[in-house]
């Protein structure tokens, strides 16, 4: 495989940088997308990457996801690790410890959207729902009918537009409802700053992942794998691209 020359040059004037942050989403990414999300693994070489990056001076990594801190941490294999994992789109971080607890109100929300959520998989075959500690999530990955996918996609929107306050995320296949207002831009800035970093290095594939590519500077490394519009500065055409990207980034950083 090949990356883009383009990145290649990116990533050598990077890896100069006096203290940098790499940081990627793990589904589509660091692992393929696969029906069964806990089924998901990252692809060899990807979190060795990321260890190798966090042990070097002046450089810190991280693994961005919406899937809920305990379970990313538990996908990753990265429990204990130097790497920074931070989930629920922004809302939990193995740096920052315990989650703040939800309010009465937003528990009783929470509760709300988790019946009326429940009801839209129940009446769409196929469809998934799953629970994070701020969250509840619609799945619609396994629905082969493509059409039916919109159409629950569409019902659970159609949930959310009573109730106020809530963060709503439309994403690959899933549509998810938080009380609580998390995004993975705010959040990988909020890392970039507490570590002091330079320059940042993004990946990421989804909807989601361009809330992170906004947030960051024109000439931070921000690459998008895969098709579709976007934000970011590059884009490699698969997650065995991505593996590649992150082997040469370990590679640059470790020979500056």
């Amino acid at each position: 495989m090949t990356l883009p020359s383009e990145l290649v040059a990116a990533i050598d004037e990077f890896a100069s940088a006096p203290t940098v942050l790499v940081a990627s989403d793990f589904d589509g990414v660091l692992a393929p997308l696969v029906l069964d999300p806990m089924e998901s693994r990252p692809l060899p070489g990807t979190i060795e990457s990321l260890e190798g990056l966090a042990a070097l001076p002046s450089t810190y990594a991280a693994v961005v996801s919406g899937r809920d801190l305990e379970t990313l941490t538990k996908l990753t294999g990265l429990a204990g690790s130097d790497v920074t994992r931070i989930g629920s789109h922004g809302g939990e971080s193995s740096a920052a410890g315990a989650a703040v607890p939800l309010t009465d109100d937003q528990r009783a929300d929470l509760d709300a959207l988790t019946e009326e959520l429940g009801e839209v998989v129940a009446a769409h075959p196929g469809a998934g729902l799953e629970h994070k500690p701020a969250a509840v999530v619609v799945h619609t990955r396994r629905m082969a009918d493509e059409s039916a996918a919109r159409d629950a996609e569409a019902a659970a929107l159609e949930v959310t537009e009573p109730h106020t306050g809530l963060h709503v995320l439309h994403g690959k296949h899933v549509v998810e409802v938080s009380v609580v207002r998390a995004d993975k831009g705010s959040a990988l800035v909020a890392l970039r700053d507490e570590v002091g970093g330079d320059a940042v290095a993004y990946f990421g594939d989804d909807v989601t992942d361009e809330d992170a590519f906004r947030a960051l500077g024109p000439d931070d490394v921000t690459v998008k794998v895969g098709p579709g519009e976007t934000a970011a500065r590059f884009r490699v055409e698969s997650v065995e691209d991505a593996a590649e990207a992150l082997r040469l980034l370990l590679e640059r950083r470790s020979g500056r």
